[in-house]
């Protein structure tokens, strides 16, 4: 099972707010730190996103053959496999 970290993208979508709702107006050399902000919030967004549709749990599927060499059934024919198939968790 791996973990979703979403520690990173809530500290980003944070600072990310705070520079572009709590700072009025402010321009750090050429750069305007709403616009900043702004850019930290949608970041942060598809950080998220990405991150827990990219780690949740896989849906696992099993194949059964159910037909064996020269047309016989898959089990049960009495040395192919003769075992019936069962679900693994």
């Amino acid at each position: 099972m791996r973990y979703v970290s979403l520690g990173g993208p809530i500290f980003l979508g944070v600072v990310g707010a705070i520079l572009a709702f709590a700072v009025s107006d402010q321009m750090l050399g050429p750069v305007d730190l709403s616009v900043v902000g702004v850019i930290l919030l949608v970041a942060a967004a598809i950080w998220l996103i990405l991150s827990v549709t990219v780690n949740r749990p896989q849906r696992r599927v099993r194949t059964v053959r159910r037909d064996a060499p020269g047309g016989q059934a898959g089990y049960g024919n009495g040395g192919y496999n003769d075992n019936p198939p069962t679900r693994q968790f």
